[in-house]
């Protein structure tokens, strides 16, 4: 399964980190939206538990959008 911004969101939400993932930016870094550092840690857990993809702590600065999360996901699922 290839992410898409709207999978991304879904996790957002089902992280329970915001009010309404829907009203994010895309290019816009998950921390400057009102997301701290630990519930980012949490979006980044799911997101390797439902895509079944390792984000190493050394990749970690290459996904703080949600654009970002989507092209490194599927880039990592190639």
């Amino acid at each position: 399964m290839k992410a898409t911004v709207e999978n991304i969101k879904e996790i957002i939400a089902e992280a329970e980190v915001l009010g309404d993932a829907n009203e994010m930016k895309n290019d816009i870094a998950l921390s400057e939206q009102g997301i701290d550092s630990l519930d980012v840690v949490n979006v980044y857990l799911l997101i390797e538990e439902k895509f079944d993809v390792q984000i190493p702590d050394e990749d970690l600065a290459q996904v703080t959008t949600i654009d970002a999360i989507v092209e490194y996901v599927n880039n990592k699922l190639v």
